[in-house]
């Protein structure tokens, strides 16, 4: 009996300890760093339709509550293309953006430059020249068991043509096109098959292990490999027991960005750095009060990215070019 009371007593204090561990506060203020948290960190992505913007915030420290990050409105941010003439940007509060009042122009070199009082921070970037989905083909076989027996197996021929004699870097998205109220399906995208996202897989297990491109929101690539090809994709869409009789297409909007070097290599360094892909889907990645130089940034005397790309996009009847459902 002595032995039993001693038992439970013993249990009871480790109880009591192991709860009051988890109330206690952790004070996290000696490890702020005052340079880190008042740099500067910009984010301009650019694309031949639309205004040049530039974002500037500062980095937040990773204890401290918040939401979204603040612009610093105050600035002096200029922008100038290959003539050389430099371009003061407004800051808009509805956007939160540094705004100009010209697109870039594909093919030309920009720069941007912001001085906050006697410190310049620096970057440039070319905005890629747009490349075509010259043609997209697409095959269906099912209903076969995949995750159950009734799934549906769709493959895409992506054909472009890559530009000869340069360096390219591309990203492929495809994307759900049905209307709001129309009735249909997404199915999950498997990019692992083509050549082009294994040696992007290749790439990035050089610092991390058994890493496979098959999220659903698309990946970067570039030409390595199939460099001045009239090249073809190969990518695939499963659909899970889709309701065969009711729905009567399934729309897709296929996307083929040109992107720099600068936002390819950013993409990459976010994969290596194993994130949630959903980085990839929407606003870029913050960066926050991470080392600078584990994640791709070429905003000299600060950080963040300054990228660009160009849109080539083809709207399609993925039913309908399959020709219908198949059937055993």
């Amino acid at each position: 009996m002595t032995n039993l009371r001693y038992i439970i007593l013993l249990t009871a204090m480790l109880v009591i300890l192991l709860f009051s561990g988890c109330e206690q506060d952790l004070n996290l203020n000696d490890y702020r760093n005052s340079d880190i948290e008042n740099m500067l960190v910009v984010n301009s992505i650019l694309n031949p339709d639309s205004l040049i913007g530039v974002s500037v915030t500062h980095p937040y420290f990773f204890s401290d509550k918040h939401v979204t990050f603040k612009p610093i409105t105050n600035l002096n941010v200029q922008v100038a293309g290959e003539s050389g003439e430099w371009e003061k940007l407004l800051y808009n509060g509805d956007s939160g953006l540094y705004l100009s009042k010209q697109k870039p122009i594909e093919g030309e070199l920009y720069k941007i430059n912001i001085i906050e009082s006697s410190d310049t921070v620096y970057s440039y970037d070319v905005i890629p020249r747009k490349v075509a989905i010259e043609k997209v083909e697409a095959t269906g076989e099912g209903p076969m068991h995949i995750f159950w027996d009734t799934d549906y197996r769709f493959t895409y021929k992506i054909t472009f043509q890559d530009t000869p004699d340069t360096e390219n870097f591309y990203f492929l998205a495809i994307e759900d096109d049905a209307l709001v109220d129309e009735f249909s399906q997404m199915g999950q995208v498997d990019y692992t098959a083509d050549y082009v996202f294994q040696v992007l897989a290749n790439t990035i297990n050089q610092d991390i292990q058994g890493w496979q491109p098959d999220g659903v929101f698309g990946y970067p690539f570039s030409d390595k490999g199939i460099e001045g090809e009239l090249y073809t994709i190969t990518v695939s869409e499963v659909l899970q027991t889709p309701l065969v009789g009711m729905i009567k297409r399934l729309p897709r909007k296929i996307k083929l960005y040109s992107i720099s070097k600068s936002y390819f290599e950013y993409m990459v360094s976010v994969l290596s750095m194993d994130y949630d892909e959903s980085a990839f889907k929407g606003n870029l990645l913050s960066l926050g009060l991470m080392e600078p130089t584990k994640i791709y940034s070429n905003i000299d005397g600060g950080t963040g990215l300054m990228g660009s790309y160009n849109l080539s996009t083809v709207n399609i009847d993925l039913l309908q070019l399959a020709g219908g459902w198949p059937s055993k």
